[in-house]
C-alpha cells in the first residue's frame, strides 16, 4: 500500500508537474503573441506619427508658398517673371488639398485649413479687382477712340524682338495634372494681373497731362477754315491761346526727340512716349529741354509764344499715334481719369482689396 501510495503521488506530482509546464509554455505563447501585436501597434504609431508630420510639413509649405505669392503680387515688389517662379503648384499627393483630411489628421490640420481658406478668399477678392480694374482700362482707351487690344500687343511687342521657336501648349509644359502645375485659382489670378499690368503700362504713355493752365480753345482737330487766307483745311491737332510766356507742360513721361525751329509750327517741341505715341507743341515762344532729354509727365518744356505760322499767341498741340495725328480733345476729356487710372498701379489696387 506504502509503495502504491508512493507510486500513485509519483504519478500526481509528474502530472502535475507536466500541466504546469504546459501551461507556462501557453503562457509564454500569449506573452509572445501580445509582445507581437504590440511591436505591430508601435510600429504602426510610429508610421502614423509619420504620416502626420508629412501631411503638417507638406500643408506648411503650400501655405508658405502661398502666401510668398500673394505678399509679391499685392505689395508690387515682384516683377513678372519673379512671380512666374513664385506660382504655386497644385498638390496631387494623398491626403492633400481637395480630398477628405484623415480623423487621425483633421484635429491638428484644421488651424492650416482655416488659414488656406483665407487664403482662398483673398485670391477670389484680388482676382476679381483685377478684373474690374481691367474693365475699367479697356473701358477708357475705347472712350479715347483706341483699340485695347491692338494697345496692349503693341505694348508687348516690342519686348518681343529676337524670339521665336515652336509653340508649346504650355499645359503640356508644365506638367498638367502632376505637382509641377500650377495652382488653378492662383494661375488665373497672375494671369490677370500680367493683363492688367500690361494694359497699364500702355496707358502710362498715354498723354494725360493738360498742356497749358490758362488758356482757351480756338480751334478744334480736324477740318477749319484757314486762318490766314480762309480756305478749307485740316487742322492736326487744337490751338489752346493764352498769355505770352504761358508754361507750357509735357502731357506724359517721354523722351524729346524734337526742340527746334520747325517750319510753319515755329519753335516746336516733340515727345515721344513709346508704343507709338507722340506729342507736339507748336509756336512757343521758348524752348526749355534738349533732344535727347528724357522729361516726365507735367514737367515744364517751354513757354507759349506765336512763332512761325500764326495768328497770335497760342499753342498748337498735337497727339500723334503710329505717325498718325489724333484728336487731342478726348485726352484732355478724360484726363482726370487717366491720371487716376495711373496713379493706382495694379499692386496697391489689388492689395485693397483684402480690405473689401
Amino acid at each position: 500500500m506504502a509503495l502504491g501510495t508512493a507510486a500513485l503521488v509519483a504519478s500526481w506530482i509528474g502530472l502535475s508537474a507536466a500541466q504546469m509546464v504546459q501551461a507556462d509554455a501557453e503562457a509564454e505563447r500569449r506573452a509572445e503573441l501580445e509582445l507581437q501585436r504590440m511591436s505591430a501597434q508601435v510600429e504602426a504609431l510610429k508610421a502614423d506619427t509619420q504620416a502626420l508630420k508629412g501631411s503638417v510639413a507638406t500643408t506648411a509649405e503650400r501655405i508658405e508658398a502661398r502666401q510668398r505669392f500673394l505678399d509679391a503680387l499685392l505689395t508690387g515688389r515682384a516683377t513678372d517673371r519673379d512671380l512666374a517662379e513664385l506660382l504655386p503648384r497644385r498638390s496631387t499627393a494623398r491626403g492633400r488639398e481637395g480630398q477628405q483630411a484623415d480623423p487621425a489628421t483633421a484635429g491638428v490640420l484644421a488651424p492650416f485649413a482655416a488659414l488656406e481658406q483665407r487664403q482662398l478668399a483673398l485670391v477670389d477678392k484680388a482676382s476679381a479687382t483685377a478684373e474690374t480694374r481691367l474693365r475699367d482700362a479697356e473701358s477708357l482707351i475705347r472712350r479715347l477712340g483706341l483699340d485695347p487690344a491692338r494697345f496692349v500687343a503693341q505694348s508687348r511687342i516690342a519686348s518681343l524682338a529676337g524670339r521665336g521657336g515652336p509653340f508649346v501648349p504650355a499645359n503640356g509644359w508644365l506638367g498638367a495634372g502632376t505637382d509641377s502645375a500650377p495652382d488653378p485659382q492662383f494661375a488665373e489670378l497672375y494671369v490677370n494681373w500680367q493683363r492688367v499690368q500690361q494694359l497699364e503700362d500702355a496707358m502710362a504713355s498715354l498723354p494725360a497731362f493738360v498742356p497749358a493752365r490758362n488758356y482757351v480753345l480756338t480751334s478744334g482737330f480736324g477740318f477749319r477754315f484757314d486762318p490766314f487766307h480762309g480756305r478749307p483745311a485740316q487742322h492736326a491737332g487744337i490751338d489752346l491761346a493764352g498769355a505770352h510766356g504761358e508754361p507750357i507742360y509735357a502731357a506724359a513721361a517721354g523722351r524729346v526727340v524734337r526742340a527746334e525751329r520747325f517750319g510753319a509750327y515755329g519753335l516746336t517741341v516733340d515727345i515721344d512716349h513709346g508704343r507709338g505715341i507722340l506729342t507736339r507743341y507748336a509756336h512757343l515762344s521758348s524752348i526749355e529741354v534738349r533732344i535727347g532729354e528724357a522729361v516726365q509727365m507735367g514737367q515744364r518744356i517751354g513757354g507759349m509764344g506765336s512763332t512761325g505760322r500764326s495768328t497770335g499767341t497760342h499753342l498748337h498741340y498735337e497727339v500723334r499715334i503710329d505717325g498718325q495725328p489724333v484728336n487731342p480733345r478726348p485726352f484732355l476729356d478724360a484726363s482726370r481719369y487717366i491720371l487716376a487710372m495711373q496713379k493706382e498701379r495694379a499692386g496697391p489696387t489689388l492689395a485693397a482689396a483684402a480690405d473689401r
